[in-house]
């Protein structure tokens, strides 16, 4: 059977975060959509890209 977790517990728990080595941020990943043209017509490519502080204008442009 499995242990009992109460709320406290469950909001407590700490998240896996990945800093940034350049600016000391936290990265988040979002997915990056590119619309791409080709013979037949359009392609959409999905990436997962992870942004920080220092790349998020470069992302969001």
């Amino acid at each position: 059977m499995a242990k009992k977790q109460s709320f406290a517990d469950k909001v407590s728990k700490k998240k896996h975060t990945m800093t940034c080595p350049v600016c000391e941020g936290p990265i988040s990943y979002v997915k990056y959509v590119k619309a791409e043209k080709t013979d037949g017509g359009w392609k959409f490519r999905t990436t997962n890209v992870g942004v920080c502080d220092c790349n998020r204008k470069e992302i969001y442009a």
